[in-house]
Protein backbone atom coordinates (compact mmCIF):
# COMPACT_ATOMS: atom_id res chain seq x y z
CA UNK A 1 0.00 0.00 0.00
CA UNK A 2 1.27 3.46 -0.83
CA UNK A 3 2.03 5.76 2.09
CA UNK A 4 0.62 9.29 2.16
CA UNK A 5 4.13 10.61 1.48
CA UNK A 6 4.50 8.47 -1.64
CA UNK A 7 1.13 9.71 -2.89
CA UNK A 8 2.29 13.30 -2.38
CA UNK A 9 5.53 12.50 -4.20
CA UNK A 10 3.61 11.04 -7.16
CA UNK A 11 1.38 14.11 -7.32
CA UNK A 12 4.40 16.40 -7.07
CA UNK A 13 6.18 14.64 -9.93
CA UNK A 14 3.01 14.70 -12.04
CA UNK A 15 2.68 18.44 -11.41
CA UNK A 16 6.24 19.15 -12.46
CA UNK A 17 5.87 16.86 -15.46
CA UNK A 18 3.05 19.07 -16.70
CA UNK A 19 4.93 22.35 -16.30
CA UNK A 20 7.67 24.11 -18.21
CA UNK A 21 10.29 25.09 -15.66
CA UNK A 22 13.25 27.45 -15.56
CA UNK A 23 16.79 26.16 -16.12
CA UNK A 24 19.90 28.27 -15.48
CA UNK A 25 22.52 28.92 -18.15
CA UNK A 26 25.26 27.16 -16.16
CA UNK A 27 24.86 24.07 -13.99
CA UNK A 28 27.09 22.01 -11.71
CA UNK A 29 27.20 18.21 -11.33
CA UNK A 30 26.13 17.05 -7.86
CA UNK A 31 26.51 13.28 -8.31
CA UNK A 32 29.85 11.54 -7.76
CA UNK A 33 29.87 10.84 -11.51
CA UNK A 34 27.18 11.80 -14.01
CA UNK A 35 26.88 10.09 -17.39
CA UNK A 36 26.42 12.22 -20.49
CA UNK A 37 24.40 10.22 -23.06
CA UNK A 38 23.59 10.55 -26.75
CA UNK A 39 19.84 10.28 -26.11
CA UNK A 40 17.60 11.22 -23.13
CA UNK A 41 17.42 7.65 -21.88
CA UNK A 42 19.23 5.74 -19.14
CA UNK A 43 20.18 3.15 -21.78
CA UNK A 44 21.43 5.74 -24.26
CA UNK A 45 25.02 5.44 -25.47
CA UNK A 46 27.44 7.05 -23.03
CA UNK A 47 29.31 10.08 -24.38
CA UNK A 48 31.46 10.71 -21.30
CA UNK A 49 31.38 10.75 -17.52
CA UNK A 50 31.29 14.08 -15.66
CA UNK A 51 32.84 14.13 -12.16
CA UNK A 52 31.19 15.94 -9.26
CA UNK A 53 31.71 19.70 -9.40
CA UNK A 54 31.94 19.87 -13.21
CA UNK A 55 30.26 23.03 -14.57
CA UNK A 56 28.26 22.52 -17.78
CA UNK A 57 26.29 24.84 -20.06
CA UNK A 58 22.56 24.25 -20.44
CA UNK A 59 21.32 23.86 -24.04
CA UNK A 60 17.74 22.57 -23.92
CA UNK A 61 15.28 20.47 -21.96
CA UNK A 62 13.58 17.29 -23.17
CA UNK A 63 9.78 17.33 -23.65
CA UNK A 64 9.21 20.78 -22.16
CA UNK A 65 10.77 19.82 -18.82
CA UNK A 66 8.69 16.68 -18.23
CA UNK A 67 9.79 14.69 -15.19
CA UNK A 68 10.36 10.95 -15.63
CA UNK A 69 11.70 8.18 -13.44
CA UNK A 70 15.41 7.50 -13.69
CA UNK A 71 14.56 3.77 -13.72
CA UNK A 72 10.98 2.67 -14.36
CA UNK A 73 11.72 -0.76 -12.86
CA UNK A 74 12.68 0.73 -9.48
CA UNK A 75 9.89 2.43 -7.49
CA UNK A 76 12.50 4.22 -5.36
CA UNK A 77 14.37 5.67 -8.33
CA UNK A 78 14.54 9.49 -8.39
CA UNK A 79 12.43 11.56 -10.75
CA UNK A 80 13.66 14.47 -12.84
CA UNK A 81 13.94 16.02 -16.32
CA UNK A 82 16.45 15.15 -19.01
CA UNK A 83 18.69 18.10 -19.91
CA UNK A 84 20.90 18.61 -22.93
CA UNK A 85 24.18 20.18 -21.81
CA UNK A 86 27.69 20.81 -23.10
CA UNK A 87 31.09 20.43 -21.49
CA UNK A 88 34.19 21.47 -23.44
CA UNK A 89 33.77 19.74 -26.84
CA UNK A 90 31.19 17.21 -25.60
CA UNK A 91 27.41 17.55 -25.87
CA UNK A 92 24.80 15.14 -24.60
CA UNK A 93 21.85 14.41 -22.31
CA UNK A 94 22.15 14.22 -18.52
CA UNK A 95 19.57 13.40 -15.83
CA UNK A 96 18.55 16.71 -14.26
CA UNK A 97 18.22 15.46 -10.68
CA UNK A 98 22.02 15.41 -10.53
CA UNK A 99 22.50 18.95 -11.86
CA UNK A 100 21.85 22.24 -10.12
CA UNK A 101 22.46 25.87 -11.01
CA UNK A 102 25.82 27.43 -10.16
CA UNK A 103 23.73 29.80 -8.04
CA UNK A 104 20.85 28.20 -6.14
CA UNK A 105 18.09 29.57 -3.91
CA UNK A 106 17.12 27.43 -0.92
CA UNK A 107 15.07 27.79 2.27
CA UNK A 108 15.84 26.45 5.72
CA UNK A 109 13.38 23.76 6.90
CA UNK A 110 12.33 23.02 3.31
CA UNK A 111 11.65 19.33 2.81
CA UNK A 112 12.53 16.87 0.09
CA UNK A 113 10.81 13.61 -0.82
CA UNK A 114 13.27 10.73 -0.65
CA UNK A 115 16.92 10.21 0.15
CA UNK A 116 17.84 10.48 -3.54
CA UNK A 117 17.34 14.25 -3.28
CA UNK A 118 19.39 14.82 -0.11
CA UNK A 119 22.88 15.00 -1.64
CA UNK A 120 24.57 18.30 -0.82
CA UNK A 121 26.01 19.92 -3.97
CA UNK A 122 29.74 20.77 -4.01
CA UNK A 123 29.12 24.47 -3.46
CA UNK A 124 29.53 27.20 -0.85
CA UNK A 125 26.45 28.00 1.23
CA UNK A 126 25.43 31.38 2.60
CA UNK A 127 22.52 32.24 4.86
CA UNK A 128 20.89 35.67 4.86
CA UNK A 129 20.06 36.77 8.40
CA UNK A 130 18.62 39.75 10.20
CA UNK A 131 21.70 41.46 11.66
CA UNK A 132 19.77 44.10 13.61
CA UNK A 133 16.64 46.21 13.27
CA UNK A 134 18.10 48.05 10.29
CA UNK A 135 20.12 45.56 8.29
CA UNK A 136 20.53 42.05 6.91
CA UNK A 137 23.83 40.20 6.60
CA UNK A 138 25.38 37.26 4.73
CA UNK A 139 26.98 34.45 6.75
CA UNK A 140 28.86 31.43 5.45
CA UNK A 141 27.00 28.36 6.72
CA UNK A 142 27.08 24.59 6.60
CA UNK A 143 23.93 22.75 5.54
CA UNK A 144 22.65 19.20 5.92
CA UNK A 145 19.44 17.24 5.51
CA UNK A 146 18.00 15.85 8.73
CA UNK A 147 15.27 13.22 8.88
CA UNK A 148 12.59 14.31 11.33
CA UNK A 149 8.95 13.70 12.12
CA UNK A 150 6.38 15.72 10.17
CA UNK A 151 2.81 15.89 11.50
CA UNK A 152 1.29 16.87 8.15
CA UNK A 153 2.67 13.82 6.32
CA UNK A 154 2.59 11.48 9.32
CA UNK A 155 6.08 10.24 8.45
CA UNK A 156 9.73 11.16 8.90
CA UNK A 157 10.94 13.39 6.07
CA UNK A 158 14.22 15.08 5.19
CA UNK A 159 14.44 18.79 6.00
CA UNK A 160 17.24 21.28 5.34
CA UNK A 161 19.14 22.60 8.37
CA UNK A 162 22.13 24.90 8.94
CA UNK A 163 24.75 25.07 11.68
CA UNK A 164 23.47 28.45 12.90
CA UNK A 165 21.41 28.97 16.09
CA UNK A 166 18.94 31.30 14.35
CA UNK A 167 16.86 30.64 11.24
CA UNK A 168 17.91 32.30 7.99
CA UNK A 169 15.59 34.30 5.74
CA UNK A 170 16.89 32.24 2.84
CA UNK A 171 20.04 30.42 1.67
CA UNK A 172 22.20 30.95 -1.39
CA UNK A 173 24.38 28.11 -2.71
CA UNK A 174 27.12 29.28 -5.07
CA UNK A 175 30.13 27.85 -6.89
CA UNK A 176 31.88 31.22 -6.42
CA UNK A 177 32.41 32.90 -3.04
CA UNK A 178 30.13 35.67 -1.76
CA UNK A 179 31.35 38.46 0.48
CA UNK A 180 30.12 38.05 4.04
CA UNK A 181 28.67 40.93 6.04
CA UNK A 182 26.07 43.62 5.29
CA UNK A 183 23.77 42.89 2.34
CA UNK A 184 20.74 45.14 2.67
CA UNK A 185 18.69 47.56 4.73
CA UNK A 186 15.58 45.48 5.46
CA UNK A 187 16.39 44.11 8.92
CA UNK A 188 13.07 43.32 10.62
CA UNK A 189 11.29 45.46 8.04
CA UNK A 190 8.34 43.59 6.55
CA UNK A 191 7.55 44.49 2.95
CA UNK A 192 3.90 43.59 3.53
CA UNK A 193 3.62 46.36 6.13
CA UNK A 194 5.16 49.05 3.93
CA UNK A 195 3.07 51.92 2.58
CA UNK A 196 3.24 50.56 -0.95
CA UNK A 197 2.93 46.89 0.02
CA UNK A 198 4.76 43.92 -1.46
CA UNK A 199 2.18 42.98 -4.11
CA UNK A 200 3.03 43.98 -7.68
CA UNK A 201 -0.52 44.02 -9.02
CA UNK A 202 -1.54 46.29 -11.93
CA UNK A 203 -1.31 49.93 -10.83
CA UNK A 204 1.24 49.33 -8.07
CA UNK A 205 4.85 50.49 -7.74
CA UNK A 206 7.72 49.52 -5.44
CA UNK A 207 11.37 50.56 -5.12
CA UNK A 208 14.46 48.43 -4.64
CA UNK A 209 17.93 49.58 -3.66
CA UNK A 210 21.14 47.98 -2.33
CA UNK A 211 21.14 49.98 0.90
CA UNK A 212 23.95 51.66 2.80
CA UNK A 213 25.62 50.27 5.89
CA UNK A 214 26.79 52.53 8.70
CA UNK A 215 29.41 55.08 7.55
CA UNK A 216 28.77 54.14 3.92
CA UNK A 217 28.14 57.37 1.99
CA UNK A 218 28.29 55.97 -1.57
CA UNK A 219 25.32 57.03 -3.69
CA UNK A 220 23.86 53.82 -5.08
CA UNK A 221 21.23 53.25 -7.75
CA UNK A 222 17.56 52.91 -6.88
CA UNK A 223 15.23 51.15 -9.27
CA UNK A 224 11.47 51.34 -9.51
CA UNK A 225 9.18 48.39 -10.22
CA UNK A 226 5.96 49.33 -12.00
CA UNK A 227 3.18 46.79 -12.61
CA UNK A 228 0.58 47.49 -15.29
CA UNK A 229 -2.25 45.54 -16.88
CA UNK A 230 -5.99 45.30 -17.19
CA UNK A 231 -8.16 43.61 -14.55
CA UNK A 232 -11.74 42.50 -15.17
CA UNK A 233 -14.40 40.56 -13.30
CA UNK A 234 -15.49 37.36 -15.02
CA UNK A 235 -17.80 34.76 -13.45
CA UNK A 236 -17.01 36.01 -9.98
CA UNK A 237 -13.24 35.91 -10.52
CA UNK A 238 -10.85 38.78 -11.20
CA UNK A 239 -8.72 38.07 -14.26
CA UNK A 240 -5.70 40.13 -15.31
CA UNK A 241 -4.77 40.64 -18.96
CA UNK A 242 -1.70 42.24 -20.53
CA UNK A 243 0.27 42.12 -17.28
CA UNK A 244 3.63 43.85 -17.50
CA UNK A 245 6.35 44.37 -14.88
CA UNK A 246 8.81 47.12 -15.75
CA UNK A 247 12.03 48.09 -13.98
CA UNK A 248 12.80 51.84 -14.12
CA UNK A 249 16.27 53.31 -13.61
CA UNK A 250 15.66 56.47 -11.60
CA UNK A 251 19.35 57.43 -11.69
CA UNK A 252 19.20 58.35 -15.38
CA UNK A 253 17.37 61.42 -16.67
CA UNK A 254 16.02 59.48 -19.63
CA UNK A 255 14.52 56.86 -17.23
CA UNK A 256 15.63 53.75 -19.13
CA UNK A 257 13.66 50.59 -18.41
CA UNK A 258 13.88 46.80 -18.48
CA UNK A 259 10.87 44.58 -19.15
CA UNK A 260 10.83 41.77 -16.55
CA UNK A 261 7.48 40.31 -17.65
CA UNK A 262 8.94 37.25 -19.40
CA UNK A 263 10.06 35.81 -16.08
CA UNK A 264 6.53 35.77 -14.68
CA UNK A 265 4.52 34.19 -17.49
CA UNK A 266 1.72 31.92 -16.27
CA UNK A 267 1.27 28.32 -17.40
CA UNK A 268 -2.23 28.99 -18.78
CA UNK A 269 -4.14 32.12 -19.89
CA UNK A 270 -6.84 31.62 -17.26
CA UNK A 271 -4.24 32.00 -14.48
CA UNK A 272 -3.71 35.65 -13.53
CA UNK A 273 -0.17 36.85 -12.72
CA UNK A 274 0.33 37.10 -8.96
CA UNK A 275 3.72 38.69 -8.28
CA UNK A 276 5.18 39.73 -4.91
CA UNK A 277 8.48 41.33 -3.98
CA UNK A 278 9.93 39.14 -1.20
CA UNK A 279 13.34 40.73 -0.57
CA UNK A 280 15.86 43.21 -1.97
CA UNK A 281 19.43 44.17 -1.11
CA UNK A 282 22.95 43.55 -2.44
CA UNK A 283 23.97 39.89 -2.38
CA UNK A 284 26.81 40.15 -4.90
CA UNK A 285 28.27 43.37 -3.41
CA UNK A 286 28.39 45.33 -6.66
CA UNK A 287 26.49 48.28 -5.11
CA UNK A 288 23.44 47.55 -7.27
CA UNK A 289 20.08 46.10 -6.18
CA UNK A 290 19.34 42.37 -6.22
CA UNK A 291 15.85 41.01 -5.58
CA UNK A 292 13.71 37.95 -4.90
CA UNK A 293 10.19 37.76 -6.30
CA UNK A 294 7.41 35.25 -5.74
CA UNK A 295 4.74 34.33 -8.27
CA UNK A 296 2.24 31.50 -8.66
CA UNK A 297 2.12 30.67 -12.37
CA UNK A 298 0.54 27.22 -12.01
CA UNK A 299 -2.83 25.94 -10.83
CA UNK A 300 -0.97 24.48 -7.85
CA UNK A 301 2.38 25.70 -6.59
CA UNK A 302 4.44 28.86 -6.42
CA UNK A 303 8.06 29.82 -6.99
CA UNK A 304 10.57 32.27 -5.58
CA UNK A 305 12.96 33.69 -8.19
CA UNK A 306 16.37 35.20 -7.45
CA UNK A 307 17.58 38.06 -9.66
CA UNK A 308 21.18 39.33 -9.51
CA UNK A 309 22.53 42.56 -10.98
CA UNK A 310 25.98 41.02 -11.52
CA UNK A 311 24.50 38.50 -13.98
CA UNK A 312 22.67 41.11 -16.07
CA UNK A 313 23.49 41.19 -19.77
CA UNK A 314 23.82 44.22 -22.04
CA UNK A 315 20.70 46.37 -21.78
CA UNK A 316 19.61 44.69 -18.53
CA UNK A 317 19.73 45.66 -14.86
CA UNK A 318 18.70 42.31 -13.38
CA UNK A 319 18.74 38.71 -14.60
CA UNK A 320 17.14 35.65 -13.11
CA UNK A 321 19.70 33.12 -11.87
CA UNK A 322 17.70 30.69 -9.72
CA UNK A 323 14.23 29.67 -8.64
CA UNK A 324 12.80 27.70 -5.77
CA UNK A 325 9.55 25.85 -6.44
CA UNK A 326 7.20 24.46 -3.85
CA UNK A 327 3.76 22.84 -4.35
CA UNK A 328 0.56 23.76 -2.64
CA UNK A 329 0.91 27.49 -1.90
Amino acid sequence: MKTFLSVILSAFCALLSAQSTYFPEEMVVTATTLNLRETPDVNGKKVTGLPQGTVVKFIQVWENGMWVSADSTDENAPWGPWLKVSYKDKTGWAFGTYLTGTTTLMYEDEYVFGEAYTSIPPMMFYGIYQRDSFADEIRRVQVRYVKESNDMFGENIFTLKTNQPTKSKFIIASTTPLQEGYCGALGIFDLQSSYYGDMLTPGSMQSIYPGNDMNDTIIKPSYGLAATGCARLENGTVLVNDYKLTLIDYMQESLPTQNLTQWFATAAPEISPNVRLLWYGDLDHDNKPDAIFQDCPYEIGCRASLFLSSKAKSGEYLRKVAEHFWPGE
